[in-house]
């Protein structure tokens, strides 16, 4: 017989776009209501909070390490969040202050992601008794009430689960997506066996011309990348882990927080020693360096690339690595790389523009599919968040992170080949006051909500080179820049 539960407002997914929702109704005050009456429910396939795939990536984030700790701030105040304190004391955060406006691992930053969704699951309960997280359970299927509810249908997919709760029907008001985006073949390959695998082809093609394409061959000529967790169970970090349910340290009841060994260094793969344009990223549009300020000397940029404040291919562009490696092919400084328009002449390359959305079916009153309107494989959404439908947009299902494209992406020439079209950690915050208040409408008072506010997080000086991070021997993307600059400066007084 399936259990059935209810909810206001219930998260599929929990990975970090559902972080990200829950922190900013924690940094505005806000959380409290939300946890009213039938409150919040979270269903995720894995056992960990926070993370998502990211902790299986051996490559850098395009976000700096400052835009992960603004999490731990209040918007109007800038005070560190008090249930965050504690993670002061841990090796990630530690880490994550001397990488300060660099980009961290992607496996870092999933980790502390894990932290931090952990310490809030866990004062959610402390405030309400509520256990929100329901881990190893999967959303397979969305149905729409004449009442106005939706019926989702989950499974266990936990060994121990016994038969007779194997399957559960909940019911929400609200739903909110944050299922992520499936698994391309760029993902796999920056994933330990995935890069096994390619290395023994000696790969020489890529194609596609956006972030994922850059990050492939930034990979092959720099090799992975790993934070080695070495988190100690120990005094301060007692009360991180430990479980106020089960007392446990290796429980998922409110997200694993067990460390995962990683056993990557530079020094356990053998690279391939690219000649001249040797590695070509073929690509059918030019690539796109995102600009702070499109006046700059590497490029011209099109007006239509640029938004209100100036910046330069603000949805789409390279960031990180990937542009400086872009910029550095610019500037001859890397001739090892090479881009072509031409098709691969060989039939083993690494697929760096697959994107799609992972899927869920859902139906409407009479049983029908509901036929969703996508973009590059991702769900459209209106301006309020809300998913786009063939008859208009569906009310109270909203989308939130990787998954989606809003009109803003396509109207700025969001293309396919730009691989990673989702929207990026600097952009939750403004796509968060859409869904919050449409939710609001439905819920509470419709109250003003507090526009962003800029979070005095220390840049934590200069990098020291900890052995538990063993990656950071690049130099900062600031700096080469202002070395490219430089370069094409005198390049232009030449001509």
């Amino acid at each position: 017989m399936e259990i059935e539960e209810k909810y206001n407002l219930l998260i599929i997914g929990g990975g970090p776009a559902s972080v990200k929702f829950l922190y900013n109704l924690f940094r505005t005050s806000r959380l409290p209501e939300y946890l009213n009456g039938l409150g919040i429910g979270i269903v995720e396939k894995g056992k960990c909070f926070g993370s998502g795939n990211l902790e299986n990536k051996m490559n850098y984030t395009t976000y700096p390490a400052t835009e992960l700790l603004k999490l731990m701030y209040f918007h109007k105040t800038n005070q560190m969040i008090s249930i965050c304190k504690d993670l002061t004391d841990t090796q990630a955060y530690k880490t994550l202050i001397q990488y300060g406006e660099k980009c961290p691992p992607k496996s870092l930053a999933g980790y502390f992601l894990r932290l931090l969704g952990s310490v809030l699951l866990k004062h959610i309960y402390t405030l309400k008794k509520l256990q929100i997280f329901h881990p190893q359970r999967e959303a397979i299927a969305i149905r729409l009430l004449a009442d106005g509810w939706f019926q989702i249908r989950t499974q266990s997919l936990s060994a121990d689960t016994q038969i007779k709760d194997k399957y559960r029907t909940i019911k929400a008001r609200h739903i909110l997506l944050c299922t992520g985006r499936e698994q391309t073949p760029a993902d796999i390959f920056c994933q330990e066996q995935g890069l096994i695998e390619t290395l023994k082809q000696n790969p020489r093609h890529i194609v596609g011309s956006g972030q994922k394409a850059f990050e492939c061959a930034e990979l092959l000529l720099s090799g992975p990348v790993m934070y080695i967790n070495n988190e100690q169970i120990n005094a301060y970090t007692q009360k991180v882990y430990t479980c106020p349910l089960c007392k446990s340290l290796k429980c998922s009841c409110f997200g694993s927080l067990v460390p995962q060994k990683y056993i990557w260094h530079y020094t356990d793969v053998a690279l391939p020693e690219y000649k001249k344009g040797e590695l070509k990223i073929y690509f059918t549009k030019p690539p796109r360096p995102y600009f702070n300020n499109h006046q700059n000397d590497y490029i011209t940029i099109p007006e239509q690339q640029i938004n209100k404040k100036g910046e330069a291919n603000y949805l789409t562009g390279l960031r990180g690595k990937s542009k400086i490696l872009f910029l550095k092919m610019l500037a001859t400084q890397e001739v090892r790389v090479s881009l072509s328009q031409d098709e691969p002449n060989s039939n083993q390359f690494i697929d760096g523009k697959e994107c799609k959305c992972n899927q869920i079916e859902i139906k409407d009153t009479d049983g029908n599919l509901v036929q969703f309107q996508y973009s590059f494989g991702l769900y459209q959404l209106d301006e309020k968040g809300r998913m786009k439908t063939q008859k208009g947009s569906l009310r109270n299902l909203f989308c939130y992170g990787s998954n989606c494209i809003t009109q803003e992406q396509l109207e700025r020439g969001c293309q396919d080949e730009y691989g990673d079209c989702s929207i990026g950690f600097d952009e939750y915050d403004l796509f968060f006051i859409n869904i919050k208040n449409e939710i609001n409408n439905q819920w509470f008072d419709n109250n003003e909500f507090p526009l962003t506010a800029q979070s005095h997080v220390s840049k934590g000086g200069d990098f020291d080179s900890d052995p538990s991070v063993h990656s950071e021997v690049v130099e900062t993307e600031t700096f080469a820049l202002n070395q490219l600059q430089e370069q094409f400066k005198q390049k232009k007084k030449k001509k």
